[in-house]
């Protein structure tokens, strides 16, 4: 195997080891331009809908 095969095959399950951990996290990673990622966590839904319920 080439370096360049070795190399994409590293790559595509390092994507996949992230996407993963993302999902089962519920992170969510935002990068807007000039600035650095931003990796926060989202709220479940059941959550969000029990409190806009309670406060408006």
């Amino acid at each position: 195997m080439n370096k360049f095969e070795e190399v994409k095959e590293r790559l595509a399950d390092m994507v996949v080891k992230a996407y993963s951990t993302i999902k089962e996290n519920s992170l969510e990673v935002t990068k807007e331009k000039g600035q650095a990622p931003r990796v926060r966590t989202i709220r479940p839904t059941r959550h969000t809908i029990k409190w806009k319920a309670k406060n408006h």
